[in-house]
Formats: C-alpha cells, sequence, structure tokens
C-alpha cells in the first residue's frame, strides 16, 4: 500500500452513490479526478463518511476508485496518515459522531490537510484588519448584534451587505438599500432572484433575523465593483501548496453573476486571463501586471490567514475588482469546490489543482 493514506472525508449520500456506481451526481468528475491524480501522486486514496468509521477498530470501510475494471469498490483500510476533510452539511443525526472523529483524528496526531473546515467570515475580517497591507481591500465591516447597530451603519452606507457569519455558496447574502424616500429594498437569491420592500428599518431587521434564524449576521460596505451589463462580475482564485510546500496560485476565475443578481453563484467563468482580454482594453503586459498584482494581494491573504490558523493545502479566495482596478477581499474558502476552474480552465490546469493537495498531503507525511 502506497504512503500515505489519504482519507477524503465525504458525505454518506456522495458514497452510496459512488458504490452504486451512479455517476449521475454534480461533483462525480471532480471526485474522478481526484481519485486518478492520486495515481501521479504516488498515494493511496480512499473516500469515506462517519458511518463507515469503526474508532474501535481504528479502521475505515474505504471506497476507492479500481483502476482495472473502473469501478467503485469498498474495503477496509487503516485511519488515514493524512485527512482531506470535505464533509458539509452532514444530518444532523451523524454531526455528533463527525465531531467525534475530527477529535479522535487530532488526538491521534492525524495529519490535516488544512487545519480548519470553514471560516467564519467576522473572524476572517479581524484577523485580515491587523494586517496593514491587506486592511485598504477589506470593505468597511461590523457584527450586527442588534437593531443599532443597522441604523448607525445605515447612516454612512446607503448600501450595504448583510451575511451570514458561516454561510457559503451565497446562500446567506442580502444586498439591502435605502431609498431617497427613508424606505428600503432588499434582494438575494434562493434558487431565483428575490426582491422585498420595506417601509421602515424596524421591519427590515425584524425580516433579518428571521432569515438568518436568529443566528449572527455582519453588515459590510457595498462596494461598486466591476460589471457588465448589469451582471456582477466577481472572482475566485484556487490557492494552493504543492508537492515542495510552495505557494500558488494554480487559476483565478471570473465569475459572472445572474442579470441584477447580489451574487455570482451559478454563473458562467472566464479564466483571468480570457476575461480581460475579451472585455477589457488591456494588452497582453498589462494583463500580465494586473495578475502578478492580483497573485501578490492573494498570497498574502493566505499568509496572513495561516500566521493564525496554520499551515494550509489550499483555499479558495473571493474578491472583488472594482471600475479603477482596485481589489477588495470578499471571502475565504476552505472546501473550494474548484467548480468556476473546471469551468474556465483548460485540463492541464484543473488537474493540476487535483494534484496539489494530494502531493502537500504527501510532503506534510514525509516532513513532519
Amino acid at each position: 500500500m502506497r504512503r500515505p493514506i489519504i482519507g477524503v472525508f465525504i458525505n454518506n449520500g456522495v458514497i452510496r452513490k459512488l458504490n452504486n456506481q451512479n455517476h449521475n451526481l454534480k461533483s462525480y468528475s471532480r471526485i474522478e479526478m481526484l481519485a486518478n491524480e492520486s495515481i501521479k501522486a504516488g498515494t493511496t486514496l480512499y473516500f469515506f463518511s462517519a458511518l463507515d468509521v469503526n474508532l474501535k477498530n481504528s479502521t475505515i470501510r474505504g471506497t476507492y476508485f479500481n483502476q482495472q475494471d473502473g469501478q467503485w469498490r469498498k474495503k477496509r483500510f487503516p485511519l488515514p496518515d493524512v485527512l482531506y476533510d470535505r464533509s458539509g452539511g452532514s444530518l444532523k443525526s451523524q454531526r455528533p459522531k463527525v465531531r467525534s472523529i475530527r477529535k479522535t483524528f487530532t488526538q491521534l496526531g492525524i495529519r490535516k490537510l488544512n487545519p480548519k473546515g470553514h471560516f467564519n467570515k467576522w473572524k476572517t475580517y479581524e484577523v485580515l484588519s491587523k494586517v496593514p497591507e491587506i486592511q485598504p481591500h477589506l470593505p468597511q465591516t461590523k457584527q450586527c448584534n442588534d437593531l443599532s447597530d443597522l441604523k448607525s451603519f445605515l447612516k454612512n452606507h446607503n448600501n450595504i451587505y448583510i451575511k451570514g457569519t458561516n454561510g457559503s455558496r451565497g446562500k446567506k447574502v442580502i444586498r439591502l438599500q435605502k431609498n431617497k424616500d427613508g424606505s428600503y429594498y432588499i434582494k438575494y437569491f434562493v434558487n431565483k432572484l428575490v426582491i422585498k420592500n420595506f417601509k421602515t428599518i424596524d421591519e427590515v431587521y425584524h425580516f433579518l433575523k428571521s432569515f438568518f434564524k436568529s443566528k449572527q449576521f455582519i453588515i459590510q460596505q457595498a462596494i461598486s465593483l466591476m460589471s457588465i451589463k448589469d451582471r456582477l462580475v466577481d472572482f475566485r482564485a484556487e490557492v494552493q501548496r504543492n508537492k515542495s510546500g510552495d505557494l500558488v496560485v494554480v487559476g483565478v476565475s471570473v465569475r459572472f453573476g445572474m442579470k441584477n443578481s447580489p451574487i455570482t453563484i451559478h454563473s458562467e467563468a472566464y479564466s483571468f486571463e480570457d476575461f480581460f482580454s475579451k472585455f477589457s482594453n488591456l494588452n497582453i503586459s498589462e494583463i500580465t501586471e494586473k495578475r502578478n498584482q492580483v497573485d501578490d494581494f492573494l498570497k498574502k491573504v493566505y499568509q496572513s490567514i495561516e500566521l493564525h490558523y496554520g499551515s494550509f493545502g489550499e483555499i479558495g479566495i473571493d474578491f472583488g475588482m472594482d471600475e479603477n482596478g482596485d481589489l477588495w477581499f470578499i471571502e475565504c474558502n476552505a472546501k473550494s469546490a474548484k467548480v468556476s476552474l473546471c469551468k474556465a480552465y483548460d485540463r492541464k490546469t484543473v488537474q493540476r489543482a487535483f494534484l496539489n493537495p494530494l502531493e502537500y498531503g504527501k510532503f506534510i507525511y514525509l516532513n513532519n
């Protein structure tokens, strides 16, 4: 068995479909690519869910791709040397076991590709706001604890974003605008664009408490980001460490939102270079210069996060660019699905994004 053994922690529903040879799931091509890249990396790779783990016997019923017959198989494996934690919204009934598995793996000294599974938006803002080089790239942000926080923030900003501190994939993002007559309107995306109007700020706050189910949320200055024909444009960068532990920006995808949508989820995507070649007046050398500026910014964000939380194998970093070309940080993602990268880039680049985490897993296994 090739070492290290890398265990990819995913949801049981995906495990079940793999073992039924059901390729009809959105993430299938990415899962298969990860399995294929493990051959190049020289690692043993299996996928597992909370239901597959036997902590008493220190074994896991792992699902692996059999290269000989092209089928998914299941067999008993030792606990992994390196944990690649991709498990997201586990069923509520499974969450205690998921927490127990993570805690036990930590106690056993099993190395983690990433030390953290998700980022709290407010804590991330606090970390980055202390970095002088990044601070100018942060929209003014405040934790909203009560109605007075919202009222005071709106005295200085007529357009704001409201975000759940732990939301992902745009699910908990609202754009709020204050109108000249003192009324308000909000828009958000839940399967489709939703627009609501409110006469008073008290009505808005009551809605927000319901929308976020009394969980914490932040309020943030809305930056006038680049847009094309009323379609918001933002960026998702895949930043990773490679087989030598060096930091690399594998790709920067440019995402178009739906018309008038406050977010860019479920969007078409271009590579950074293709986008600026097609939609800007920049020449090749100017595009290269802009990309170098972006890469420096991304690496500074990544390293600042690492100084606080420890070394990461990969982080998806979302950022925006205003009409002046200035960069604005949006958020970090510890479990980037690489969807935009797959849409925007060639196969060789995409393969590299799936190979790097495995080779970095090998690096931390051999060097710790």
